[in-house]
């Protein structure tokens, strides 16, 4: 339900408040009727994990991650921000390295410097009878020059409708690969990713991927430490009408109810 008043975000009992396109809203707080995927379970459990590791460390380190949570403040809602504890820290570095696949870190890391993100470009286009999503990368970069704890970091949603302007849901795809001529394919990362989608119950996984519209994000990570205000953002609208998606489309398009003809 659509409210006029101060801006608000966060759950008060079994009422929910937050903000979209169209303004402020509240509405019953509810549990998802749809299991989570696997990802979602690996990162419930991370938290966990990282949960006990922290009560384990020594005096010395908790000090340490106290130190350097002063220095860090969380992200910006309703233009408020507040500094981070060390627990808080402690997780969100090593939740970032455990969805890069690295080992988790007891010693606080030095806050990062990061070079430019390569990421200049995407398009997704068909080549030879195939559905591809590349990433253009700056020829200016030499990836071998990178520094060996980076990660480049894919996001991605599921195909929105081609109208649709703006989007703020995403989710990890992948680890960014090596460049080829300038370009990254993402293909296999993202379509995997869709079949997890296409398994949700939500009408809104269920978009064709057909001539739909695909958001784009990737930034950088080094140390747990994320550099999002050097993130690349962008969009592309899928090719229809290509033989690649006869299938999945006819498919999507069978999942979803058929109004009966008025007479």
């Amino acid at each position: 339900m659509r409210i006029l008043d101060v801006p608000q975000t966060g759950a008060r009992g079994r009422i929910v408040a937050s903000r979209n396109r169209s303004g402020q809203y509240q509405r019953a707080r509810i549990s998802p009727r749809q299991p989570g995927t696997a990802a979602q379970f690996g990162v419930w459990g991370n938290m966990a994990t990282f949960s006990h590791l922290f009560n384990e460390l020594s005096d010395e380190r908790l000090a340490a991650w106290g130190r350097l949570a002063d220095q860090v403040h969380s992200r910006p809602s309703l233009g408020q921000s507040g500094k981070l504890n060390s627990s808080q820290l402690f997780k969100k570095l090593n939740s970032v390295l455990a969805t890069c696949q690295r080992e988790p870190l007891l010693d606080p890391p030095p806050l990062p410097q990061f070079d430019r993100n390569p990421v200049e470009g995407f398009e997704v286009r068909v080549t030879r009878d195939r559905l591809v999503f590349k990433l253009k990368v700056s020829r200016k970069v030499r990836w071998q020059a990178r520094p060996p704890l980076e990660d480049i970091m894919v996001y991605g949603w599921t195909p929105c409708n081609a109208g649709v302007s703006k989007n703020d849901l995403y989710a990890f795809l992948g680890l960014l690969r090596p460049s080829a001529n300038g370009e990254c394919d993402i293909t296999e990362m993202y379509l995997a990713k869709l079949a997890e989608w296409r398994k949700l119950e939500h009408s809104r996984y269920h978009v064709p991927l057909e001539g739909s519209r695909v958001f784009i994000r990737v930034w950088q990570q080094m140390n747990g430490w994320e550099n999002q205000l050097g993130m690349f953002r962008a969009s592309a609208r899928v090719p229809a009408n290509g033989a690649w998606g006869a299938s999945e489309g006819a498919a999507d398009r069978r999942r979803r109810p058929v109004a009966p003809v008025r007479q």
